[in-house]
């Protein structure tokens, strides 16, 4: 379970080559043999953006000789019924008549009429697709011409490219007509052409590469093998492989997909896709590549060219660079996309990955050019806005094309489960909509942390004891998601059989089927085993016994989470950090990480005592509320902002990091309130009342922590004495009366609106201010005297609720001390 163009170059060969022997074909004979080729081009020669009609044949004969087949059954059995809406109305229709043999036989005319509104309506616009769980809508896309798809070869001819071996007219194994060229690529020119004995339909021709020896054609043999059996809807077919003397290794004959490339898309759009549009159209190739790894072979080449959309199909084309995973020779790719291990590793699953790293990229921003090929590495966020928006794509990016294929995403399937996820992120803070996380590693939150203490603080009115608004590891663990069991590790059934038993139990249970040899290559076993530890208080236990896995588990994404899970109960916030961290690399898709990743550095900030204070400066208190979603403000520098890279003691980066992950948290996630108090709790540190007024005000009407909410927003609204004002004050008091009269906690909180409101009138009077509007605050005078009564009638309510008799004559005492007489 472990997650392990501007100007692309001509594909090349990497290490040593892997060539093809020619092998004789009748036409049409699908025997196989080699099918290598390639269709790349550089930035300033045409490239594979033709594409094809899909594969359209009805045989007349065979469909006639069932229908003869079936007139003749018996008349109990199925039976076709004749209908020919071609035939005159007087015609007779008896067995014995004979038509004319100079009219077109009726069956024939409803066939060809079939076929021509066929091919009519493939041009027709329609609504497009929904992809990516209905969270994409990919535009429809009319095919192209086949005839206009033809090109005039002499520009490139007059850049030193070899001219055409195939002309106009041409035919190729008595049945394939020639057009002409459409692209050049690494194999030669590309052509298109009618295929004569299916229905007319067109087809592509490739080179492929001649085989030089013994060896090499029995690779070429497997090769054709594999390459004939793909099947697959996002993934162009191949008809046929023929052998031509002009062609040294002979032709690749494939299915003809009419549209354009993301290539010319992108160009198209001004240099770069809207970035849900990329992920939709990547989203659709991932399960063609994860077909073909399945099967053992990597496509090797991928990059935008070589990614066509046509209509609402997305489709994989120029199978030429397909090779075995781990084969060897000459293995074809682009600079730019191929990844730098290659020629050490040969192809792999992760190498595929990292081109699908690349190919995103190159669709969304764009990417450094050195001599026509693009630069390794990724724009940082400082240097490219949209990573500074979308920071989980660029960790997605990052990791998709690290350069050690270890840490790369393990399967085309683990990269989309992640991608969708960004997705979701994206479309949540761009638009604003908000759809079901799919696919997620974790369960749901278990609980909440940091929702009551601001509010809970004043039931000390009620009973007298001292209460803290500091959040704790303990409750934070209490409430952050846990892994969720991978089905295929041999020991989800047992660990599922056991999922109610309790943790001591849970724990002899393990150990022993530990012991089983089908059990023992378990990591679901030793890793619930962490988790029942930590449960128990066996802290030190569970930190040994991680340590002790993290040989064999130091990329799993499960041994990191767990690692910080200990350290957040052991106190060691740094290390809690750095490992939480690690699973936001690991899934950058995923919420989870990141809300432990904030409530950690919220924990290093009450550890060094800053949590209440205000720590950004006015340019990056701006950037950090607009990287937390919670002020949609223009912000044009982010050159004072803290280092990207999450790994801090300082107390600004805490605060800043802090802020935008629980910001994005509670952007994407309505259902994760403890971000939303966490980002209020680092607004309002910041002095920033209004925006954690309104995070807050964000929590769902259902939200069963809707009401809590509100009476924490106004509570936000009276305890910054220092920006503190009359209208504050009322909006405070406006919302405690729309709460229910039932609300247990209404009186201790209106008695700290009247605190507040009495505090600040005082002050404003000291200060030699006129005395405020004369309207009331609740149901008593906005002045001093009808504060003081309304505070003294207020304690003395309490006094008489209060469960303590001592805390009751404290109360009372407050009472006497506030009322107006008193004061006299």
């Amino acid at each position: 379970m472990t997650d392990k163009d501007n100007c692309p170059a001509d594909a090349h060969p990497q290490g040593l080559g892997t060539s093809h022997a020619p092998e004789h074909n009748r036409a049409g004979d699908h025997s196989q043999g080699n099918g290598h080729g390639h269709a790349a081009g550089s930035e300033d020669e045409p490239t594979y953006d033709a594409t094809t009609e899909e594969e359209r044949t009805h045989d007349a004969a065979t469909e006639e000789e069932r229908t003869h087949d079936a007139a003749t059954e018996d008349s109990e059995s199925t039976a076709a019924t004749a209908f020919d809406p071609f035939a005159d109305d007087d015609e007779d229709t008896s067995p014995t008549h004979t038509t004319n043999p100079l009219q077109i036989d009726s069956g024939e005319r409803s066939r060809r009429e079939a076929l021509s509104t066929f091919r009519e309506r493939r041009s027709i616009n329609r609504k497009g697709a929904l992809v990516a769980g209905g969270m994409v809508h990919l535009p429809f896309v009319r095919p192209t011409d086949p005839h206009q798809a033809v090109i005039d070869p002499r520009e490139a001819i007059s850049k030193g490219v070899k001219a055409p071996t195939l002309h106009e007219g041409d035919i190729i194994a008595g049945q394939y007509e020639v057009l002409g060229p459409i692209a050049h690529g690494g194999m030669g020119w590309i052509y298109i052409a009618v295929d004569h004995y299916v229905a007319d339909r067109y087809v592509v021709l490739k080179g492929m590469m001649a085989t030089e020896n013994e060896h090499e054609r029995a690779v070429a043999e497997s090769e054709r093998a594999f390459l004939a059996d793909i099947t697959h809807p996002g993934i162009v077919k191949i008809f046929n492989f023929i052998d031509d003397p002009r062609a040294d290794g002979g032709f690749i004959v494939m299915e003809y997909v009419g549209g354009p490339s993301l290539r010319s898309q992108r160009r198209q759009q001004g240099g770069t896709l809207k970035v849900d549009t990329a992920i939709g159209y990547i989203l659709e190739i991932l399960p063609a590549l994860d077909y073909l790894h399945a099967r053992g072979v990597v496509y090797n080449d991928l990059k935008p060219d070589n990614i066509i959309i046509t209509e609402d199909q997305v489709k994989l084309i120029d199978l030429g660079a397909v090779t075995g995973i781990g084969a060897f020779g000459h293995i074809f790719g682009t600079k730019g996309f191929q990844a730098p291990e290659v020629a050490k590793t040969g192809p792999t699953v992760a190498s595929d990955i990292y081109t699908v790293g690349r190919t995103l990229a190159s669709l969304v921003v764009e990417l450094p050019v050195k001599d026509g090929v693009y630069v390794e590495g990724l724009p940082t966020p400082d240097e490219e806005p949209l990573f500074r928006e979308y920071l989980s794509l660029y960790r997605l990016l990052l990791r998709a094309t690290d350069p050690d294929p270890d840490v790369r995403f393990s399967s085309a399937t683990a990269m989309s489960n992640q991608l969708m996820g960004v997705l979701r992120e994206i479309l949540a803070i761009r638009d604003g909509r908000h759809f079901p996380h799919m696919h997620t590693r974790f369960t749901d939150q278990r609980s909440t942390f940091g929702t009551k203490h601001i509010v809970f603080r004043t039931d000390q009115l009620l009973d007298g004891i001292r209460r803290s608004v500091e959040i704790t590891a303990p409750e934070i663990v209490a409430a952050l998601p846990t892994p969720l069991t991978d089905p295929e590790d041999p020991g989800a059934s047992l660990l599922s059989a056991a999922s109610y038993t309790e943790a001591n139990e849970l724990l002899d249970t393990l150990e022993r089927a530990l012991q089983q040899p089908e059990m023992s290559n378990s990591a679901e076993i030793p890793l619930t085993m962490v988790r029942a530890k930590l449960d128990l208080g066996m802290t030190s236990d569970a930190r040994e016994q991680l340590e002790n896995m993290s040989t064999y588990m130091k990329n799993d994404w499960r041994y990191h989470w767990h690692s910080g899970i200990a350290s957040l109960l052991s106190g060691d916030y740094i290390s809690a950090q750095r490992y939480f961290n690690r699973v936001l690399y690991i899934l950058p898709g995923e919420p989870a990480p990141k809300l432990a990743l904030a409530a950690t550095d919220e924990l290093l900030l009450q550890q060094q005592g800053m949590h209440n204070t205000r720590l950004l400066n006015q340019e990056v208190s701006r950037a950090a509320s607009a990287l937390a979603f919670a002020q949609r403000v223009p912000v044009d520098d982010y050159s004072g902002v803290p280092d990207w890279e999450h790994l801090t003691q300082d107390p600004v980066a805490l605060r800043f990091h802090a802020m935008r992950l629980y910001g994005l948290v509670w952007a994407t996630n309505p259902t994760i309130v403890s971000s939303a108090f966490g980002l209020a709790r680092q607004l309002q540190a910041e002095a920033m009342t209004d925006p954690a007024v309104s995070a807050l005000d964000r929590v769902p009407q259902n939200s069963r922590h809707q009401r809590l909410a509100r009476l924490t927003t106004i509570l936000l609204l009276v305890n910054d004495h220092s920006t503190l004002t009359e209208s504050r004050i009322r909006r405070a008091a406006r919302r405690l009366e729309l709460l229910p009269t039932n609300e247990p906690r209404l009186q201790q909180v209106r008695l700290a609106v009247m605190s507040a409101a009495l505090q600040w009138l005082r002050e404003r009077v000291k200060n030699g201010y006129q005395p405020v509007s004369s309207s009331n605050l609740f149901d008593v005078e906005f002045t001093e005297p009808g504060l003081r009564t309304g505070l003294e009638n207020g304690l003395r309510m309490l006094a008489r609720q209060s469960p303590f008799a001592r805390h009751r004559y404290s109360l009372v005492d407050m009472a006497n001390k506030i009322r107006p007489e008193t004061w006299l």
